[in-house]
């Protein structure tokens, strides 16, 4: 059979500067040393994939695993080797790459359409379904640019989805979406793979490159280490993690994960992480101590919750508005979604994230966490990620608060295994209708003026 996707020797090489200005001092130091050296994001690149495989691509950040995907995309030009796709491809990449940013979603689907050889009339005919599945809105006449990254993430799939596409390039292209949205598509990658479509599918969660992939690949420093079954090619994966997580110490690799995270992440407006905060242990007084998980009745707190182990990372957080999207700022008496992104690093097999909401003076007003709300995270493998969704509504006294969390083990005395303080801010406004709030919370108040009749005490 031949592939619909063959790589031959491919890489992609770029040059790196020393700083913005060494190119421009190299251009008027002929003969002198240059400041700038080669790298190559990935080197000979031997692959073929079959009609109907799903292909899982496996790799630490930096591995290469976008920069390839762009290659085979048709979005990058490899430096070296080539690279043969037939048939329709759709790719969908979360940083939103293949928009016009100064033109319209309408615009904009219209746009890939001709650029994928649709006529004109038949996208006109897709373009109902296109619009519904995606769920934007009036924002479907608006320019790109004024979108948030979740926005963007949902009109990319709807296309790429609805075109009939005979190669489907997924880059962690929901990695911005929100929980109703990814639900629909995920379900959605399923009958495309089920109909015979290929799929080739970047994900971080070696749970999902299991159960919805046929083969996988593993890079690293943009080399193919090793094709096959998924199972075997995440055993691989984790002997990589393991080798490196003994080669460097606990505390140094945490960082070194939320940096690595943020840097993936890092031309989305939503990145995780985006405001800071310590990483875990930094600080004695974080979610361990102040939203530990309880046993059975809540405000009961566990015992026996001591300084994070480093068997687990928080990579960072987000607040979203009810519609999925980023905020920095919401109005007193609105809903919002914290969402918390974590990484295992060993095999959980119960484990618990609590949350702690503090106002600026420091002061805990809200602490839950999933095992109170009844949510389970179930058994979770080494290096597997995981994001947690808390949704509450806000009735606060105006002013600037922060998000805290951990992720406590049932196991050994409820250890803490990660906690880190600050990961999202947000900045509470006055309430829509301008009413003052003039304590802490704005307590929901039901008010009856009673008649003197009613008053009179019983005969």
């Amino acid at each position: 059979m031949t592939p619909v996707v063959s790589l031959k020797g491919v890489g992609k090489r770029y040059r790196i500067s020393a700083s913005r200005s060494s190119w421009i001092k190299d251009l008027f130091r002929p003969g002198k040393k240059s400041s700038t050296h080669e790298f190559w994001a990935v080197e000979d690149v031997d692959l073929e994939i079959e009609s109907g495989a799903t292909l899982g691509i496996l790799g630490r950040n930096g591995a290469g695993k976008s920069t390839l995907l762009q290659m085979i995309s048709g979005v990058s030009r490899p430096t070296a080797g080539e690279v043969r796709v037939d048939g329709r491809l759709a790719a969908i990449f979360s940083t939103g790459a293949g928009f016009n940013p100064e033109f319209t979603g309408r615009e904009n689907v219209m746009l890939n359409g001709l650029i994928l050889g649709i006529s004109h009339d038949e996208m006109l005919a897709r373009f109902d379904d296109i619009a519904a599945f995606a769920d934007i809105g009036e924002f479907m006449d608006q320019p790109i640019k004024t979108y948030s990254s979740g926005m963007k993430s949902r009109l990319g799939f709807a296309v790429a989805v609805n075109v009939e596409a005979d190669i489907l390039v997924l880059d962690e292209a929901l990695s911005a979406g929100d929980a109703a949205f990814k639900k629909k598509a995920f379900q959605r990658m399923y009958d495309l793979r089920d109909s015979g479509t290929t799929v080739l599918f970047v994900s971080h969660s070696i749970g999902m490159v299991k159960r919805f992939c046929t083969e996988a690949i593993l890079l690293h420093k943009g080399r193919l280490v090793t094709t096959g079954e998924p199972d075997e090619v995440v055993d691989r994966y984790r002997e990589l993690l393991e080798s490196s997580e003994k080669a460097k110490k606990a505390q140094g690799d945490d960082r070194e994960r939320q940096i690595d995270y943020a840097i993936e992440h890092e031309d989305e407006e939503d990145t995780p992480f985006k405001n800071g905060g310590p990483a875990n242990g930094d600080s004695a007084k974080g979610a361990s101590a102040n939203g530990s998980p309880t046993n059975g009745a809540r405000g009961r707190k566990a015992k026996g919750v001591q300084r994070p182990t480093g068997e687990a990372t928080i990579l960072g957080a987000e607040m979203l508005d009810w519609n999925g999207d980023q905020i920095r700022a919401v109005a007193s008496g609105s809903g919002v979604t914290a969402r918390v992104h974590l990484q295992y690093l060993r095999d959980e097999e119960e484990s618990v994230v609590a949350l702690t909401l503090r106002n600026g003076a420091g002061l805990k007003v809200f602490s839950t966490n999933t095992e109170d709300e009844e949510a389970s995270l179930g058994p979770r493998a080494r290096g597997e990620r995981a994001s947690v969704e808390f949704a509450f509504a806000i009735p606060l006294r105006p002013g600037s608060y922060a998000v805290d969390a951990a992720v406590i083990s049932r196991r050994e005395g409820n250890a803490c295994m990660s906690q880190a303080e600050a990961l999202a801010a947000l900045e509470v406004l006055p309430p829509e209708d301008g009413r003052a709030v003039r304590g802490l919370v704005d307590l929901p108040t039901e008010v009856r003026v009673l008649e003197p009749a009613e008053n009179q005490p019983p005969a």
